[in-house]
């Protein structure tokens, strides 16, 4: 055990938890990642800082409740287009490539309801 840290137990860990696939979670990624950008800075950097996760496990737990209002907030704002995005990237195998069309409805759609502008490269398209 690294000096200094306590022992934690089971009821340390618990945190509500995302209930999503891994489609969704990239689907959201990058608007996720602007709207919970002071969260996960604040974690990474008592990770690194501390070199011990255990010393950080509030800022984990901040990150999840970010990340489960940012897709709440989605779910209320934008799941009509926000659903037909990830299940695009679910059947291409999450290559964005094939889903700018969908991107570009819900980039919009978070843009106007959340004020979030995607900063993700959006130049390549691949047709089927």
């Amino acid at each position: 055990m690294a000096a200094g840290v306590k022992d934690i137990t089971f009821k340390d860990l618990e945190s509500d938890e995302l209930p999503i696939t891994s489609a969704v979670l990239m689907g959201g990624a990058h608007h996720l990642g602007q709207y919970c950008d002071q969260d996960f800075k604040t974690f990474m950097g008592c990770r690194y800082g501390h070199k011990d996760p255990r010393k950080c496990l509030e800022e984990g737990k901040q990150v999840t409740k970010c990340a489960l209002d940012f897709f709440k907030k989605l779910k209320t704002e934008c799941n009509d287009v926000f659903t037909k995005h990830w299940t695009c990237l679910d059947y291409h195998n999450q290559e964005f490539g094939y889903c700018r069309a969908t991107q570009k409805k819900f980039d919009a759609c978070v843009l106007e309801k959340l004020g979030l502008e995607c900063v993700q490269p959006t130049h390549i398209e691949l047709h089927d």
